[in-house]
């Protein structure tokens, strides 16, 4: 029932509000710093969405301190990766990532950058490369997993596929499903945009999973 009331607030705002709290609530996950990153279709039949990305959305980003990239975009929509950097490289900066990396053409040293155009080029290329879970926060065993068709048992399926520690997973998928509360209560409260960005990092952040 939350978020038939949230996307009934959304649908009574204006393009640059419209635009601005959708992507909070979109990205929630990376401001609490629980997630380096995410994607997210912006579907070009909802002109609040997509003409919103282009005249508010980009500068509300790089407002709150984050980073996007649009991945891809054809007739009907466009995909935007939004991350946290420094975040996005930590995750990424481990040798089991770095190897697997490598491995499918990606720079043999971390170089964010170079990373995030090469996964721009692989998307557009194999539509959503198999790598991209590891740009996501996804463990990368389950990635592994996942990518090779295991036999392995599905342990767990939530916001990723879990074949291997599904205690880990279940306390990650906790800590994301209250980051989501947390974000759609404010903003049924009142709580908008900026202001409700800035509560949501100061509220996780210092305790967030990658710090």
């Amino acid at each position: 029932m939350k978020y038939l009331d949230f996307y009934k607030r959304l649908d009574l705002m204006d393009e640059k509000e419209y635009i601005e709290n959708f992507l909070v609530y979109n990205s929630s996950l990376v401001i609490a710093g629980v997630k380096p990153a995410v994607t997210i279709n912006l579907k070009k039949s909802n002109e609040k969405m997509y003409i919103g990305w282009n005249d508010f959305g980009k500068k509300f980003i790089k407002n709150i301190n984050l980073k996007f990239i649009e991945l891809r975009e054809n007739n009907d929509c466009m995909i935007i990766m939004i991350y946290d950097e420094n975040i996005l490289e930590k995750e990424l900066n481990k040798k089991s990532h770095i190897d697997f990396l490598a491995n499918i053409g990606y720079p043999s040293q971390i170089k964010i950058d170079r990373y995030i155009d090469t996964l721009k080029f692989r998307y557009n290329k194999y539509h959503c490369p198999h790598e991209l879970g590891l740009f996501l926060g996804i463990p990368f065993e389950d990635v592994k997993d996942f990518m090779e068709c295991t036999t392995k048992k599905c342990l767990l399926c939530g916001y990723w596929k879990v074949y291997n520690d599904s205690k880990k997973a279940k306390m990650i998928f906790n800590a994301y499903d209250t980051v989501k509360e947390y974000t759609i209560n404010n903003m049924l409260e009142g709580s908008l945009s900026r202001d409700l960005a800035l509560s949501i990092k100061n509220s996780f952040y210092k305790n967030a999973l990658y710090i």
